[in-house]
């Protein structure tokens, strides 16, 4: 009985790990002057934001700066960083593509992305699924 309860209470541990919400470390931009974070909503699939990547974006103090729904699905392959020079965020995704924002007073700006940023994309991605 006992060897029963701890298997039990082992799978629900593991289980549990991979059904809770996600946010990741944050990432400084070259300039130092912003800092992102990637969040999926994994547990509550009655909200608007199930299971969407969204990006917050903070100034160098740590303020909140905006939000934005990646459009990206967390069922799919993803990730997020930064151009190497410049302060413009870029996202690797498996489900809709690459995408980039540009920073402007504070605010991001969705570009249209070159070759130069879609390889930057597949850079970030083989860094995060070597």
């Amino acid at each position: 009985m006992k060897r029963k309860l701890t298997l039990i209470l082992l799978t629900l541990t593991f289980t549990s790990c991979f059904f809770s919400n996600y946010e990741s470390e944050l990432i400084k931009s070259p300039t130092g002057n912003f800092e992102i974070k990637a969040t999926v909503n994994r547990t509550d699939k009655n909200a608007d934001n199930y299971a969407y990547v969204f990006i917050h974006l903070f100034d160098k103090k740590n303020n909140k700066l905006t939000e934005l729904n990646t459009g990206t699905g967390d069922a799919n392959k993803w990730t997020i960083g930064w151009t190497e020079i410049g302060d413009t965020i870029v996202l690797q995704s498996s489900d809709i593509g690459n995408k980039a924002w540009i920073l402007n007073d504070n605010k991001t700006n969705q570009i249209k992305m070159t070759d130069e940023l879609n390889a930057r994309a597949k850079f970030l991605y083989s860094e995060k699924y070597k």
